[in-house]
């Protein structure tokens, strides 16, 4: 039977090419004799769909055509329909941050009441309310993948469902199917195997019955891997064959990728020899003729897997390297984007809260004319009474005046309550701001921290492997000399300096790993709960990490790094994430102080940065001393206040030194003191009792 596939497999590929090859050349003829800007539009929208897998790159220039066209045209739908079609492009490239701008952009237009009357109506001749309803659809659904790829699932799960209520609105059944198969993925994520499986069965039936087909071979991928984890291999295996001759029907390659990595996975797991370096082949072949970089690693890796299940140690050495490389790539480009991703999410949280600002603020001022039509009639009433009743005119008089007064007192006592509300409400907004501000920069330096550190260990393993592939070639060169011509001395110290060269790479492996573990335990999220904490390890690492953060943002910033860590210290009962921010305040600070001073005296000063642990009458001590610019004396006393700061605009918040102050004295009962001298230098010492 397997035979049977792969000769079936080989078979096709040739026809797939050029069946490939036609559609496109037919594609581009299409469009080269299109005589309207709506059928250009059209064959363009077709040329970005039909590279949409094959090859992102171009899907993307098509798409960004296919806008600039409908914005040309003023047809804001059209305009919307492609900017979602580039958004989605974006995401899959690793580009979170510009997925999220076009995504947002394309909802702007599509919210929009007045875009309905600006549109080419090319989406299967639906009335125009109804195609808004389409488009919200696709672009919620966009958005769902692309909180997926951003791992917020709970957020994917609610713009899949949103989704799956506009698509019923639309009877879009297309999207209606494409939904249930991704919102059945991610259950299967999370291990909600039944439901996951009655969704994706769902998206199977819609698909038969419609002939939207498109994506049927990743519906039967999500089945396979499904029954695989039920525990039932038959139905796994059966669902992604399945998925191999649908996606070669559909050249949909990203699909093919995904089942050959899938059956390549399962194989090494049953360690079947040949079926797993087949399909790990197969995966590679696949995604360098997308010319994707997408799940290349794993590609690399299950090759590296596969051969070394064969016997065949050199190539299996081949692709372990291109695996670490692979991934180390990925692994820079993802922190990169996430973090960028996380700071366009805040900037659009404020944005959102501006608005709700402003809308309040358009409130206040309705409901002001309305009090004050409301004044204007009661004196118009006031008036006509005032006319109709001469007689009583000094009573009426006496009671307008009385009236008009305590109607003034009641507007200055309300418009002094609701400025005193608007005030207490900017300041409880800006704090919350600051506060986060604080987070995000401060996870912005730990980030670049963690990036440099690592990468030391990891520089190391490189290079040592390049020797040993160098010396194993001089080594097996040797070994090829005829008997009388070996040297068995050389071969002896090649094999000497190989096993070196390997203890090294495992030391610096296991150095790379325990930084990876260390900075995973320090960023778990924090639960309140306190626990024995090694302040050692704490000071250590995070000394190191704000070093090289600082290092990052300015390459030519270097200082003395000493550390006097006292051998035997006690663990300390404490909130781990508490106490690795408190440092990383500290040593930020240091740094900073450092910087400065070297700015302004040059070459002459030798900035040094020190921390000691010790432990006292039950406490453990820890001091962080710099030999900066100092604290001027004047505001020692202000430096732990909530927002003072003495650095310039823009670079301080203000608030590091206050949230360290309440976490070690607040939360764990210690001390913080601070001696400095104004241009020598400064001393921060913490008191932290061992048991609280």
């Amino acid at each position: 039977m397997k035979k049977f596939i792969k000769i079936f497999v080989f078979l096709l590929l040739p026809f797939s090419g050029m069946g490939q090859k036609s559609h496109l050349d037919s594609l581009k003829q299409a469009f080269k004799t299109a005589n309207t800007d709506s059928i250009r539009y059209l064959r363009l929208f077709d040329l970005a769909d039909y590279f949409s897998e094959a090859n992102r790159d171009s899907s993307l220039y098509f798409s960004k055509l296919a806008t600039s066209l409908a914005k040309k045209n003023g047809h804001a739908l059209d305009e919307a329909w492609a900017i979602d079609g580039s958004g989605y492009v974006l995401m899959h490239l690793g580009k979170f941050p510009e997925s999220l701008e076009y995504l947002q952009r394309a909802l702007k237009l599509v919210e929009d009441p007045a875009s309905e009357q600006k549109t080419w109506n090319h989406i299967n001749n639906l009335p125009n309310h109804m195609m808004r309803i389409f488009l919200l659809g696709s672009i919620h659904h966009d958005l769902g993948h692309l909180m997926g790829a951003t791992n917020n699932i709970e957020q994917q799960i609610a713009e899949y469902r949103e989704t799956k209520k506009l698509a019923t609105e639309a009877n879009d059944q297309g999207l209606l199917s494409l939904v249930n198969m991704n919102l059945g993925h991610t259950y299967e994520k999370l291990n909600r195997l039944d439901s996951a499986l009655v969704l994706e069965q769902i998206a199977e039936k819609i698909a038969k019955k419609t002939g939207f087909t498109k994506y049927l071979g990743l519906v039967y991928t999500n089945m396979g891997r499904i029954y695989l984890k039920m525990g039932n291999t038959d139905q796994g295996l059966k669902y992604f064959h399945l998925s191999i001759s649908t996606g070669f029907e559909q050249k949909n390659f990203s699909n093919l990728a995904t089942t050959y990595n899938e059956l390549a996975d399962h194989y090494l797991k049953v360690k079947q020899k040949d079926s797993s370096l087949y399909f790990a082949k197969k995966t590679l072949d696949v995604i360098n003729q997308m010319q994707s970089l997408q799940d290349r690693d794993k590609a690399y890796d299950n090759l590296y897997k596969s051969y070394q299940l064969n016997g065949k140690t050199d190539s299996a050495y081949k692709y372990q390297g291109l695996a670490l490389m692979a991934k180390d790539s990925i692994f820079n480009a993802t922190v990169k984007n996430l973090a960028e991703f996380q700071q366009l999410s805040f900037k659009a949280q404020l944005h959102a809260q501006d608005l709700e600002k402003e809308k309040a603020a358009t409130q206040t001022r309705i409901r002001t004319y309305v009090l004050l039509a409301a004044i204007a009639v009661f004196m118009l009433i006031a008036g006509i009474f005032y006319r109709n009743n001469r007689q009583k005119q000094k009573v009426n008089n006496l009671l307008f005046h009385q009236n008009e007064e305590i109607v003034q007192q009641k507007e200055e006592i309300e418009s002094q309550r609701d400025d005193l509300e608007k005030t207490l409400s900017d300041l409880k907004a800006t704090q919350t701001q600051l506060i986060q501000s604080e987070k995000m920069a401060s996870l912005g330096e730990l980030t670049a921290g963690i990036a440099h550190e690592i990468q030391n260990p990891l520089n190391f393993v490189n290079n040592f492997s390049e020797v040993n592939l160098e010396m194993l070639k001089e080594l097996q060169a040797e070994n090829l000399k005829p008997k009388a011509e070996q040297d068995e001395q050389t071969a002896n110290e090649l094999i000497s300096d190989l096993i070196a060269n390997e203890e090294k790479i495992n030391h610096h492996g296991r150095r790379a790993d325990s930084i990876v573990k260390g900075m995973l335990e320090h960023s778990r999220s924090a639960t309140g709960q306190k626990e024995p904490t090694d302040i050692n390890l704490m000071a250590d690492e995070f000394l190191r990490l704000s070093y090289h953060g600082l290092r990052a943002k300015d390459k030519s910033f270097n200082a003395e790094v000493v550390t006097h860590l006292a051998a035997g210290l006690p663990k300390v009962n404490a909130i781990p994430q508490d106490i690795g921010r408190v440092l990383l305040n500290l040593f930020n600070n240091a740094f900073y102080a450092v910087n400065q001073k070297q700015k302004s005296l040059g070459g002459n000063y030798k900035p040094e940065v020190s921390v000691s642990t010790s432990t006292e009458n039950g406490q453990v001590i820890i001091k962080v001393k710099d030999n900066g610019i100092g604290i001027p004396d004047a505001i020692k006393e202000k430096i732990m206040q909530p927002f003072f700061t003495t650095k310039p605009t823009g670079e301080g918040t203000g608030l590091g030194l206050s949230l360290t102050y309440d976490m070690v004295v607040k939360g764990h009962g210690g001390n913080i003191q601070v001696d400095s001298v104004d241009g020598e230098g400064t001393t921060l010492t913490i008191q932290l009792p061992i048991n609280i």
